[in-house]
């Protein structure tokens, strides 16, 4: 007992020393939730719950202890989202709790990457457990009581490209508390005392195009999208009154459903992971082995995390792009002389014999009806809304389908599609590809 009171006490003055560098904790699991430490991600696309914990030497009374609980997602088809974030964090005699509120604002760069800006503003509470203490009336005690409660808040930029890459800079105490040094006065660190820089590429790969038939026509499906299988972060933590760190980790996706990871963090060691997802839950581990004060001195340090994904991923807001389906097109007429028979060309006569040729026709369908009148006031109803609609009559369904935009390009229909889900209320756009007969 008299060994755990006196490391208790050696953590806590060690803590209250070293808090002017570093006071915000420590996770292993930045990665899989970066808005633990930025809150310009606050505009994460996917709504998701997060619940960390860290136990570090465990076997050790006193040891550093680390619970967090976040929730942050865009607003569906806006340019911004909002987060919050509620932590503990335990060592030694002291126990501080933090309570934000994080907006995030995204700027689009281009087509597939946007700039993220965001802030949290929060309050900060620090107890300290003086009946444990082995002088309960130190003054120092009595000072720090004086200044548990105070404003908190942090500032990031977040770079991110559809290409998986992304770059971020954070100021994690934005408004820093005041704390004690080792002469027990009152010590306030500045903003950029303290700053996290991050480099990380997660790329998503877009589901496969599958041909399937459904009702007798063929349509393109598109599977599930997925995550690349190899994942990699950078992590440069800048301290001015102590000394900075830098990590580097590695994930790799053994299939969609599993993962093994790894990672460096300069003066601290290797720390392994491990993790699973079925469907929207996620489960990830964390064993550090070397991070201890002396060899053997405990039984390692351990990171568990869970997130849930809650309701669908959400799209991120860009200047509408021009669709072809509502485009103005000119109706070409043939001019020819007077008295000419068409029958008369004799390249035509020539290739009346030729056998037909297959070609595809790319149909954007926006609805399709059985009966011709239902349909016919569709189409009415979507040209009084500028679109260039018309009706495709199929034999092989029977079905009257009222189309906006037809072409010769697969990629030009599939594009029209993206854009008008993404862009306007014809959310059950889809591509009919219609398989026609032409003469040579």
């Amino acid at each position: 007992m008299k060994l755990v009171s006196i490391f208790t006490s050696c953590l806590l003055l060690s803590m209250v020393s070293v808090c002017g560098g570093q006071n915000y904790p420590v996770y292993n699991a930045v990665y899989a939730n970066p808005f633990l430490y930025n809150p310009a991600t606050a505009a994460n696309e996917e709504t998701t719950l997060f619940v960390h914990h860290r136990q570090q030497w465990v076997g050790v009374q006193g040891a550093p202890v680390i619970s967090a609980f976040s929730i942050n997602s865009l607003i569906e088809n806006r340019r911004y989202g909002l987060g919050v974030k509620v932590s503990s964090f335990q060592r030694g005699l002291l126990s501080t709790s933090d309570v934000s509120f994080a907006y995030a604002y995204g700027i689009p760069l281009n087509k597939t990457s946007q700039l993220y800006f965001g802030m949290s503003v929060g309050a900060i509470t620090n107890t300290l457990d003086i009946n444990n203490a082995s002088d309960p009336n130190d003054p120092a005690f009595a000072n720090y009581q004086d200044n548990n409660l105070q404003a908190s808040g942090s500032f990031g930029v977040m770079y991110k490209s559809n290409n998986g890459l992304s770059f971020g800079l954070a100021l994690p105490q934005l408004f820093a508390p005041s704390f004690l040094n080792q002469s027990f006065a009152t010590f306030t660190p500045q903003p950029f005392d303290q700053a996290i820089a991050s480099l990380g590429y997660r790329r998503k790969l877009e589901g496969k195009l599958a041909t399937k038939k459904i009702r007798g026509m063929k349509t393109r499906v598109k599977g599930k999208e997925m995550v690349a299988p190899l994942e990699f972060y950078v992590l440069y933590r800048y301290a001015a009154y102590q000394e900075s760190q830098f990590e580097i980790a590695s994930k790799l996706n053994l299939t969609q459903s599993f993962w093994l990871g790894a990672s460096y963090r300069q003066n601290y060691g290797i720390i392994g992971s491990a993790g699973f997802r079925m469907n929207r839950l996620s489960l990830g581990y964390f064993y550090e082995l070397g991070s201890q004060p002396e060899a053997g001195f405990s039984q390692g340090s351990h990171e568990v995390f869970a997130s849930l994904r809650l309701g669908e991923i959400k799209k991120f807001k860009r200047p509408a792009p021009v669709l072809r389906s509502t485009l103005v097109t000119a109706k070409t007429t043939q001019h020819h002389a007077r008295f000419q028979n068409e029958a008369d060309d004799p390249e035509k006569l020539l290739n009346a014999a030729a056998p037909p040729e297959s070609k595809k026709v790319y149909y954007v369908v926006v609805r399709s009806f059985g009966e011709f009148p239902a349909a016919d006031v569709y189409k009415n109803k979507l040209i009084a809304e500028k679109y260039n609609a018309d009706i495709y009559y199929s034999p092989k369904d029977r079905k009257y389908h009222v189309h906006i935009y037809n072409t010769s390009k697969s990629s030009e229909a599939y594009e029209e599609v993206r854009n008008l889900k993404n862009y306007t209320k014809l959310k059950d756009a889809r591509v009919l590809v219609v398989e026609t007969e032409t003469k040579k």
